[in-house]
This record gives C-alpha cells, sequence and structure tokens, in this order.
C-alpha cells in the first residue's frame, strides 16, 4: 500500500495557546472543523467522528498518539468514506504543530493518507489519489476557517 503526505500551514495572528485551544475546543465542530470531534485528547484517547456531507451522516473514527500541549497534537483518522476497510494499517496519520514566529504561531498540518480504491461508475472514476486531492482541499478551505476563528476571537479579548 502506497500513501500520501499532504501539507498545509497557515499563520494565525495569536499565541500558540489560543490555537492549541481552539484545535481541541469541544465546540471546534461548530466553528471551523466541519465535523464534530468527541475525545478528551489525552493520548490513547479513542475519538468518535461524526460529520454531515449533503444529507448523509458519516461517522469516523480516530485515536489520539501524540500530545505536547500548545506544540503537536497528532491522531489517527479512518473515514468510512475512504472507500477502505477499517483496518489499522489504513487509517490515516495526522500531526498538527504549532510554533511561534514573532506575533503569530505557525499551524502545520501534514496528514499521511493511504492511497484511495479505484472506483468506477457508468461515467466517472476514482483514482488513487483521491483521498490526498480530498484531504488537501479539506485542509486548504478549513485552516482559513480556523484561523479567522481564533483572530476574530483575539479581537474579542
Amino acid at each position: 500500500m502506497s500513501f500520501h503526505r499532504v501539507f498545509q500551514s497557515i499563520g494565525i495572528a495569536a499565541e500558540p495557546r489560543d490555537v492549541w485551544e481552539a484545535l481541541i475546543s469541544p465546540d471546534a465542530g461548530e466553528l471551523w472543523r466541519n465535523a464534530h470531534f468527541r475525545t478528551g485528547w489525552q493520548a490513547g484517547d479513542l475519538i468518535e467522528i461524526e460529520a454531515n456531507i449533503g444529507a448523509r451522516r458519516y461517522r469516523d473514527k480516530g485515536q489520539v498518539v501524540e500530545v505536547q500541549r500548545h506544540q503537536l497534537l497528532q491522531y489517527t483518522y479512518w473515514s468510512s468514506v475512504s472507500g477502505l476497510p477499517d483496518h489499522p494499517e489504513f487509517h490515516s496519520t495526522i500531526t498538527m504543530t504549532l510554533e511561534a514566529s514573532g506575533a503569530e504561531t505557525i499551524l502545520t498540518v501534514e496528514q499521511v493518507v493511504p492511497s484511495s480504491p479505484v472506483r468506477r461508475g457508468p461515467d466517472w472514476e476514482i483514482g488513487e489519489d483521491s483521498g490526498a486531492k480530498h484531504v488537501e482541499f479539506y485542509w486548504r478551505m478549513t485552516l482559513p476557517v480556523l484561523k479567522r476563528v481564533v483572530e476574530e476571537a483575539q479581537e474579542e479579548s
């Protein structure tokens, strides 16, 4: 099985602790993630993930791997949308690192995505890179929302 690595970074005008709180907030699903995560965000904790895409509700899962407060959050993720069986070797690994840089925090997300199974329909085909393309799109669209949420909270305080 091959894997794709997806990287996205964004500068957020806030301290690492404020970005961290937004990452692990119980309200993150409503505020910026477009998916609801239920976990304690401690190493070893299981993660239950629910997302609505169109009229369908998806229930996915993961597990927290490593936590270094205000610096690093790593977890695994399995998506039912992936078309892959729910086996650990088919789970993605997401690593979020936070680094102070002047008045900003640089948040970098790396997601290691297993190749998607090729699927075909009468007028369509999904290739092995479809999962990675979806992940790239997700982080490209989601991180600016996180930035806005954190920076607006900074303005209010």
